[in-house]
């Protein structure tokens, strides 16, 4: 078995230079636009098993925030050309700060500005956050558990048609034409399970907060046992699929599999549980 927690503590340590990096970069050539930037999701919780974070299956999230309330990007090509200067600058600046690095961290960059327009978005709480610069405008009231648990249920629901249209999409891939599928998928898979245990649970916003560790213990709780083995088998393979530099085909499948299946059991749980009121999670 290999030395997870050896290349947990290395991945952190990337981690933590790609976001400081980011953001003296953002700070740079943003500046006077840019009012905050924060990072959150798996990149930022405890890791208490190798399923916390896998390298370029996981991301790290940064939210940034303008304060001219105006698009990052224009239309025009000289926009295109400073995404580029940005992300290169960052992977460069990333590079020469960690000569000896494990992995490149996969970085996400949201602005702020298009979560707060969707109905279902649950922002996050003081505590779940790294501030990286600036003073994020985060809500004081959060939404209340009903209206947590209904907009989560949807997004379960709303998965129906990708799900059915997998197989579709699958028919042909090969090779690295699988990353697009599991691309595809990572940001599915994360947080399907979790919006399944905030359906009964007393505290929603706080299982957002859990790790993928907390969170399959608990599935086990709730006797979830095929939801249990697909959401572990999908990090694990992720790992493998890491490891070998992207190059095992048996990995590259067996990785979109088990996210699959997250997906389909989710799904059928979640159905059962519009379908029976009296099912309880907890």
């Amino acid at each position: 078995m290999p030395d997870y927690s050896d290349m947990m503590r290395k991945a952190k340590e990337d981690t933590r230079c790609a976001m400081e990096v980011w953001s003296e970069v953002l700070q740079e050539i943003l500046d006077p636009r840019l009012e905050s930037v924060y990072a959150k999701g798996s990149a930022m919780k405890p890791w208490g098993s190798h399923i916390d974070y896998v390298p370029t299956i996981s991301d790290v999230d940064i939210h940034i925030t303008l304060n001219d309330n105006k698009p990052l990007f224009g239309t025009y090509s000289e926009d295109f050309d400073k995404a580029v200067e940005i992300s290169q600058r960052c992977e460069e600046e990333f590079i020469k700060r960690r000569p000896d690095f494990f992995h490149v961290p996969r970085m996400q960059v949201i602005e702020t500005r298009f979560l707060k327009e969707q109905d279902k978005y649950t922002p996050p709480r003081p505590q779940d956050i790294k501030v990286l610069f600036g003073k994020p405008a985060l809500p004081k009231k959060l939404p209340s558990p009903e209206t947590i648990r209904k907009g989560d249920m949807e997004r379960i629901i709303e998965e129906r048609e990708y799900i059915f249209d997998l197989p579709r999409r699958i028919l042909d891939r090969t090779g690295l034409d699988w990353w697009a599928i599991i691309r595809a998928m990572t940001w599915r898979v994360s947080p399907s399970p979790v919006r399944l245990l905030t359906q009964n649970h007393s505290d929603p916003i706080d299982v957002w907060s859990w790790n993928r560790t907390k969170i399959l213990s608990a599935l086990k709780h709730e006797w979830f046992e095929k939801l249990v083995r697909y959401y572990h088998s999908f990090y694990d393979a992720g790992w493998r699929l890491f490891l070998s530099g992207f190059k095992d085909l048996a990995a590259f499948r067996e990785t979109a599999v088990n996210g699959y299946y997250v997906l389909w059991e989710t799904l059928w749980i979640a159905e059962k549980l519009i379908g029976d009121v009296n099912v309880s999670l907890f």
